[in-house]
C-alpha cells in the first residue's frame, strides 16, 4: 500500500512540466491496482478506481454507486467514459507529481484537482453492480 499525503500550495502553484506524468507513467503506477481519490483541497473522498487493466477500470463513487469505465489515452490525457454517464461524457485528466505526491487535474471546465491518497491490491466494494 502507497500512501500520499497533503500538499499545501499546490491549489495556487502552476504546474511546471516537470511535475506532470504521461498517461503511461499513471497507467504503470495503478494498473491492476486499485487507487482512492479525494478533493483537494478539503481532503473529502471522491471515490474509489481499480483498474482491472489498462483499458478497464471499477469506478466506486463515495455514495456507494459504481460503473465501469473505459480508459483511453487522449493527447497527454488520461481519459474515462463510465457505463452510465450519457453519450459522449468524457472525464478526461492531467496526472502529476508534486513532492512526491500523486494528482490528477481535470481538463474540464472546473478545473478540478483530486489526489489519489491511496493506491492498493484490494478490490472495489460496491453497495450495488456497476450496470454493464
Amino acid at each position: 500500500m502507497i500512501r500520499l499525503a497533503l500538499v499545501v500550495g499546490l491549489w495556487a502553484a502552476p504546474l511546471a512540466a516537470q511535475d506532470r506524468l504521461s498517461p503511461d507513467q499513471f497507467l504503470d503506477l495503478v494498473e491492476k491496482r486499485t487507487a482512492s481519490f479525494s478533493t483537494f483541497p478539503g481532503r473529502q473522498p471522491v471515490g474509489i478506481e481499480q483498474f482491472l487493466s489498462r483499458s478497464r477500470t471499477v469506478w466506486a463513487r463515495a455514495n456507494g454507486t459504481c460503473a465501469y469505465g473505459l480508459v483511453t489515452v487522449e493527447e497527454g490525457q488520461v481519459c474515462f467514459d463510465y457505463d452510465d454517464d450519457p453519450p459522449g461524457v468524457t472525464h478526461c485528466w492531467v496526472p502529476f507529481l508534486r513532492d512526491a505526491r500523486l494528482f490528477v487535474a481535470s481538463t474540464g471546465d472546473l478545473g478540478e484537482v483530486q489526489e489519489v491518497v491511496e493506491i492498493s491490491e484490494d478490490p472495489v466494494a460496491c453497495t450495488q453492480a456497476p450496470i454493464s
